[in-house]
């Protein structure tokens, strides 16, 4: 494995190589179905990256249904292959952005606008009057099949974070944290129904006017600024949402 850096890159993050190698280790026999993996301490060792590292990328390869992790027990290999699904619930911030790690955007498109013909976008504040707005296809990890077409707007006063937008990447937020320090501190959502637009229909391979699941965030930083506005249009046959909650006693 290379060395690890907190520099925002153009490659795949380090999480989701040593995630991906993991996987292959898996499906090339090294850790069977079945079997128990090395402790935390001596796989991150084995692999030269962190715990911290070491741990998200186990965490991605537990939400694709790959391993179960048990305290006490250790991590053991359940499958050889992600799950083509995912749920993604919403009973708190960590849950609702492990998303991004779960699946990789592709960067299709950048383009700067003077504003957006978005209703979500006419009320919000922007410092330069313009917005930056990028686009492109999701897919789960370790599959190649398209699940969501997702529209990212960010004050072009965040246009830093354009060398960064190519290829593949997590999510556009991170690298906002990473070059500008602005944190995400809380999100607002809104989910409905919708009929995919022509464009991102071709895009995920489905008939214009399938029923689609559009979600939009809006992620600010702990002072209410706008870090992101988010439209994804999910295909319902890969991504669900589960809503999860309690009674305060």
């Amino acid at each position: 494995m290379k060395p690890e850096s907190s520099t925002p890159a153009t490659e795949d993050p380090l999480y989701r190589r040593v995630g991906d190698d993991l996987l292959q280790r898996i499906q090339a026999g090294e850790f069977p179905v079945g079997s128990v993996m090395p402790r935390e301490l001596d796989l991150a060792r084995q692999l030269g990256v962190s715990r911290v590292t070491l741990r998200q990328a186990l965490q991605i390869l537990e939400k694709g249904g790959v391993v179960s992790r048990v305290r006490r027990v250790g991590t053991r290999v359940i499958a050889a292959a992600p799950a083509a699904t995912y749920v993604q619930r919403m009973d708190g911030i960590e849950a609702i952005l492990r998303l991004a790690g779960q699946t990789a955007m592709r960067i299709d498109r950048i383009s700067t606008e003077a504003h957006a013909d978005w209703p979500e976008l006419q009320d919000l504040p922007c410092s330069t009057g313009y917005w930056m707005r990028i686009e492109g296809a999701r897919h789960m990890q370790g599959q190649q099949a398209l699940s969501t077409w997702t529209t990212v707007f960010v004050d072009n006063r965040h246009a830093g974070i354009a060398p960064f937008l190519q290829g593949e990447v997590d999510a556009v937020y991170p690298l906002i944290e990473q070059v500008y320090g602005l944190a995400v501190h809380g999100l607002r959502h809104r989910i409905r129904a919708c009929a995919l637009p022509p464009e991102a229909a071709r895009v995920l391979g489905l008939p214009a006017g399938s029923p689609a699941l559009e979600v939009c965030a809006w992620l600010h930083a702990q002072d209410g600024t706008l870090i992101e506005y988010v439209r994804s249009l999910h295909d319902p046959a890969v991504i669900s949402i589960e809503l999860f909650s309690t009674r305060s006693t």
